[in-house]
């Protein structure tokens, strides 16, 4: 049987909570050939974690030999042989058995599709999370699928043929906001990004693995200077820079450093060899209005 589908997961110190996910994919997929499980191990020591992947039918196990961050889903995707790849956190269960059937459907009807994003709740929340809205409005139904510009991590499925075109995650992301970066590569090389609720997942956001929070939080920060630096249009831009900051810290109550971020973000920008900003274009930013959603967000 061809392999179609690509499953794509990055572990790192979630031991227990990888078993439960890989248990669950291997569940709700069934007995289906036409896709592999690809494990990427950011883990400092094997152990037996690649004994996880046994009862997949074609599966690929790769060790990182440390935490090399989220751009070490890359390898994963250098890897993958489907047509489709689907990234998939380590602790986030697939709730739709049709998910690759589905999946394919979609990427069928629209030869310019290059990512879906997929409905996503977390365990234990009642409250609409808007962090989980792949839109700038957060007012979208969510109940009905729309044409987007961003992606929200967790569960994601893409065209491996987009990937190879616009490449993988930036290496200068150790974590947090790196989907928004790779969202606006997609859009501007002419792709299409997809939200459908016929998929859904559950994810646990678990705490192992994880750093302080006031540090992932201020790290994320100093990210979304680099993206908007990197891909956000002028005059938007400057709105940004203007606006942002304080709608996180009113929305963190004061739970990232903003000095912090600012040096991240000089430091970044003086570092050699790192990556020239490239705005998206302006039909780039007519695609997101399109879509609803605002530019300078």
């Amino acid at each position: 049987m061809t392999i179609r589908f690509s499953v794509v997961v990055l572990t790192y110190a979630r031991d227990q909570i990888l078993a439960d996910t890989l248990a669950r994919l291997h569940d709700r997929l069934g007995p289906r050939d036409d896709y592999e499980v690809i494990l990427v191990d950011n883990n400092a020591a094997r152990d037996t974690r690649a004994a996880l992947l046994a009862p997949f039918p074609h599966h690929q196990y790769l060790f990182s030999g440390g935490n090399k961050g989220v751009h070490a889903r890359n390898d994963g995707f250098d890897a993958a042989r489907g047509e489709y790849i689907v990234l998939l956190d380590d602790d986030v269960l697939v709730e739709t058995p049709a998910m690759l059937d589905l999946f394919a459907a979609r990427f069928a009807e629209d030869d310019r599709l290059g990512a879906i994003t997929i409905r996503k709740h977390v365990r234990g929340e009642t409250r609409r999370r808007v962090d989980l809205i792949p839109h700038t409005a957060k007012d979208v139904d969510l109940t009905q699928t729309f044409l987007t510009f961003r992606f929200v991590g967790g569960c994601v499925a893409f065209r491996t043929a987009c990937l190879h075109q616009v490449g993988g995650f930036l290496p200068d992301f150790f974590y947090g906001l790196e989907e928004i970066e790779l969202s606006y590569r997609i859009i501007d090389a002419g792709w299409r990004i997809r939200y459908d609720p016929a998929v859904s997942c559950e994810e646990l956001e678990h705490p192992a693995g994880r750093d302080a929070k006031k540090r992932v939080q201020t790290q994320r920060l100093a990210n979304k200077y680099i993206i908007s630096y990197l891909r956000m249009p002028f005059p938007e831009v400057l709105v940004n820079a203007a606006l942002f900051t304080p709608y996180l810290l009113i929305r963190q109550r004061g739970q990232a450093s903003v000095l912090g971020a600012v040096r991240q973000f000089l430091a970044w920008r003086a570092r050699p060899g790192r990556p020239p900003r490239q705005a998206i274009s302006r039909e780039t930013a007519a695609y997101i209005r399109a879509c609803g959603g605002s530019v300078w967000r």
